[in-house]
């Protein structure tokens, strides 16, 4: 992995032309605890979800499991949970535990979770944890660091750091050579969408914006859509950019609540995310028109 210099590429604007194209919301979750970071299960029957209420003691605290239709939520942990993320196998899911402070995995059928924090790395703040397609690998940030630690074997890799700047890990290539993440300037609100190669090598800005903070990428099961968040001020939205770049994007939803994390169905056809539009946060599912997008940006 190189160290980079951070000037070059934040400071380049990629004001995509952007187009609204609105579509219908389902509110999947109603409870006055706040919810967020859905995340689908390979199979795509159940969406994962974390519960937080504001006394850490609380039956409620933990990861809950919902089906896309709607119904009572199941409780998968006890512990607090942040930022969940199936293994491609759908047996495992790693996530933020302990505030944040440790990377924890449990199986997806139940159990105690297990502490998994690479020796010698501390987390503060939440790593982000991404598995890998092949589930041999998690992509994870530890300080300035996105990091690349194979459980099996215990490797450590450093893959993206960026003076002067906060990397966090989005999500990875389909193929699973490259990581798309966010790249946040610690002086200001900047924020820019990079791809990156896993191996440390490489590295390509897709999307920034000087007046918005951009977050959370997503990309699509075919690979050829990134959904992400773009906030202005507390206003946060779902839009969606071709997943090689280009300057170009559209945006999917548009309220004066917060919408955040939007995590793709298998299948391709919903995005399930966060939102505190309905009082409270919730977890709610848009069904974009991907022909319609995929026009939308093609006529830009």
């Amino acid at each position: 992995m190189r160290r980079r210099s951070g000037a070059a590429a934040l400071c380049l604007a990629f004001a995509g032309a952007a187009g609204a194209l609105e579509y219908p919301v389902r509110q999947l979750t109603r409870d006055l605890v706040q919810e967020g970071f859905p995340c689908w299960s390979p199979d795509g029957a159940q969406i994962l979800f974390s519960r937080t209420p504001q006394d850490p003691d609380s039956p409620l605290m933990g990861l809950w499991l919902i089906s896309p239709l709607g119904g009572e939520p199941r409780q998968l942990t006890r512990v607090i949970g942040e930022h969940p993320d199936w293994s491609p196998d759908g047996s495992l899911i790693v996530f933020d535990g302990d505030y944040g402070n440790c990377l924890q995995v449990v199986a997806a059928a139940g159990g105690e979770p297990l502490r998994l924090l690479p020796p010698g790395v501390a987390l503060a703040k939440g790593g982000k944890p991404k598995w890998s397609p092949d589930g041999h690998a998690i992509a994870f940030r530890a300080d300035d660091t996105v990091w690349i630690y194979e459980p099996a074997t215990a490797g450590l890799t450093a893959a993206f750091c960026e003076e002067g700047s906060l990397p966090i890990p989005g999500c990875w290539s389909r193929d699973g050579r490259s990581l798309y993440i966010v790249v946040r300037e610690l002086e200001s609100t900047r924020s820019a969408i990079w791809l990156v190669g896993a191996d440390g090598e490489g590295g390509l800005p897709l999307l920034a914006e000087p007046d918005a903070v951009l977050r959370s990428p997503a990309l699509s099961p075919d690979g050829k859509l990134l959904a992400f968040v773009r906030c202005e001020g507390r206003n946060c939205d779902l839009w969606v950019m071709p997943a090689a770049g280009g300057n170009r994007s559209v945006q999917l939803t548009a309220d004066l609540a917060s919408d955040d994390a939007p995590s793709w169905s298998p299948d391709g056809s919903t995005i399930a995310f966060a939102s505190d539009r309905g009082g409270s946060g919730d977890i709610w599912l848009v069904e974009p028109n991907i022909p319609e997008i995929l026009a939308a940006l093609a006529a830009q």
